[in-house]
């Protein structure tokens, strides 16, 4: 798995933990490894970033759903039927 589909999974993951603990717990696993520091030179484009804020507002209004690796492997398989 490159390392872009990995980074994918895990936060596709991250979406689906709703304990306020676990959070807490994979939050100061993240701050180890990547302390929240933003650069000037950010690969991603404040019109890329607004983008996907708008999808995470759609996905909160119920507009779009994102899924799993796992649901997106079966819905492959099975022809995108839901």
């Amino acid at each position: 798995m490159d390392i872009a589909l990995k980074k994918l999974d895990l936060m596709q993951r991250l979406m689906l933990i709703w304990d306020e603990a676990a959070l807490q717990r994979v939050a100061k696993v993240i701050e180890k490894e990547a302390p929240a520091t933003v650069d000037a030179d950010e690969d991603i484009t404040e019109e890329e970033y607004a983008a996907f804020q708008e999808e995470l507002a759609k996905r909160d209004r119920g507009e779009i759903r994102f899924h799993s690796e796992e649901e997106s492997i079966r819905m492959i398989r099975e022809g995108f039927e839901e």
